[in-house]
């Protein structure tokens, strides 16, 4: 059982129109790309932004309840029982509901909070228009598939990596 006070911070935490989703709204009406649905019922998981013609759904996800992978966020102090299965059902139902939406045709773009902050949020916002861009050019545009914006893809984490090691000389 959660306390008193945790439930009363829980409850504070809002589900909708949170600060990171204004700022991907807002950035997606500079770029031209209006006309989107918010919290569309009837795609599964009710993604946050969703373009239903186009069959495009966003999720933008917080790092601490959704368990950001890029973040290595610790876990409360307290009543570690009970968040570890509260974050494991989070991680759960987000992987089912994107799978569901990739099987159904769906492109599903998921942009993390950690990945909106000032040094990154131009280049994860020109990622996030492009895959938008790239979902909509037609009907070899419809399979479905789960894309993460704003992610290091796997050839430049290598390239950095080459890159610090020949900075420390090893």
């Amino acid at each position: 059982m959660v306390s008193l006070a945790t439930h009363h911070v829980m409850q504070a935490n809002k589900s909708k129109n949170t600060k990171p989703e204004l700022m991907v709204r807002s950035a997606l009406r500079a770029a031209g790309l209006s006309g989107y649905r918010l919290h569309w019922k009837k795609a599964p998981g009710k993604p946050d932004i969703c373009y239903p013609g186009r069959k495009i759904a966003i999720f933008v996800n917080g790092c601490f309840w959704h368990r950001c992978p890029h973040c290595a966020l610790p876990l409360p102090k307290s009543n570690v029982d009970f968040w570890i299965a509260k974050f494991s059902r989070n991680v759960e139902r987000d992987e089912r509901d994107q799978r569901l939406l990739a099987n159904a045709g769906w492109t599903v773009l998921v942009v993390w909070e950690c990945h909106l902050k000032k040094d990154r949020f131009d280049s994860t916002m020109r990622e996030l228009v492009r895959e938008i861009c790239r979902a909509s050019e037609g009907p070899g545009a419809t399979c479905g598939r789960i894309v993460e914006v704003g992610a290091v893809s796997p050839w430049k984490l290598r390239v950095s990596r080459r890159r610090a090691r020949v900075r420390r000389g090893s």
